[in-house]
């Protein structure tokens, strides 16, 4: 395996922490976004899937096509709120 960073431009586009940066094409993977599949690790700065491969988020930066697609967003759910009571002196106007 070639052990030669992806991107070697530093007028590259790609981002500070991006994996392209450090490894081979062949080192990490690519999502079309940011998910809770390749959460951000604060110890070290950078993204990992479950199986602790190094995750690029950002594949126009790279010039990449994904090879991995991050799940639909999950809803926002509001909780509805309960019911005001109107004072008798409100209940008039």
């Amino acid at each position: 395996m070639d052990e030669t960073p992806f991107v070697t431009d530093a007028d590259h586009l790609s981002c500070g922490i991006c994996p392209a940066l450090r490894l081979p094409r062949e080192g990490f993977v690519v999502f079309d976004r940011p998910s809770r599949e390749c959460p951000f690790n604060p110890a070290d700065g950078h993204r990992y899937t479950a199986d602790g491969t190094p995750a690029c988020v950002h594949p126009h930066k790279v010039g990449l096509e994904p090879d991995r697609i991050a799940p639909p967003r999950e809803p926002v759910v509001i909780p509805a709120e309960p019911a005001r009571r109107r004072r008798w002196w409100q209940a008039r106007c």
